[in-house]
């Protein structure tokens, strides 16, 4: 167990018994000619009740825990990683294209901190995932993007070992992962997985920004990297 859960466990949550909302929504939506209202009504009821009673259960709660999803990003805790391949440089990013035509590939215009000069390059994957190597704080960095809702997801594993905790972007979410190696795979929501998991040495930072799930990989501080991730316009 990492220390974040450990110290979310030990709150002390405290969930109030509130009022009985239901009866009286259905009152107000009643005679109306749509039946599958009131279905919906207490399907949400239900829902709510089952959420707010999980995380009133320790054991719940550390379950929930070992799950982050984020736009088109999920991380998972898990006991053992996954056989991961070392990811080369370029390796697994897909095709180099020039930048304009890699937009064009993927539908919109990347998100970049103020440079002196656009990238003359950026790598396609799948026409939803473009990436493009930085240059901050000294360290070449890896800024990848993709419509959080597109059919390519980013999917992660980490061991116990590895830090993953909520983040802040501005006012964006994020999650911020840390120390121990984790891996990536990218699949897709129909078809399956689309290679091997990449063994990921450095930290990472998944943000969420209007759109786009973005995802600044490096070896850089947490505050370093939402330094850079805040001058992303």
């Amino acid at each position: 167990m990492t220390e974040l859960e450990r110290r979310l466990l030990a709150l002390e949550i405290a969930v109030p018994e509130g009022p009985d909302l239901a009866p009286a929504v259905l009152a107000r939506i009643e005679g109306r000619p749509f039946p599958w209202r009131r279905a919906a009504v207490l399907g949400i009821a239900v829902a709510a009740v089952a959420i707010a009673a999980a995380f009133a259960v320790p054991q719940a709660r550390t379950s929930i825990l070992r799950f982050f999803h984020l736009g088109a990003a999920t991380v998972e805790r898990v006991d053992t990683l996954p056989p991961a391949v070392e990811r080369s440089k370029t390796k697994g990013l897909g095709r180099a294209l020039p930048l304009d035509a890699a937009e064009d590939a993927v539908g919109f215009r990347l998100a970049l901190p103020p440079l002196r000069e656009r990238p003359e390059h950026a790598y396609v994957l799948g026409g939803e995932l473009a990436s493009v190597f930085l240059h901050a704080h000294g360290q070449t960095v890896l800024l990848s993007e993709l419509r959080s809702s597109n059919e390519l997801l980013l999917k992660k594993m980490a061991g116990d070992a590895t830090f993953v905790e909520p983040a802040q972007v501005g006012g964006s979410p994020g999650i911020w992962i840390a120390g121990a190696p984790h891996t990536l795979t990218y699949v897709d929501r129909h078809f399956g997985y689309h290679q091997q998991a990449i063994l990921v040495r450095g930290n990472v930072l998944i943000w969420i920004r209007g759109p786009l799930t973005l995802r600044l990989e490096g070896k850089l501080t947490r505050a370093q990297a939402v330094e850079l991730a805040r001058s992303i316009h």
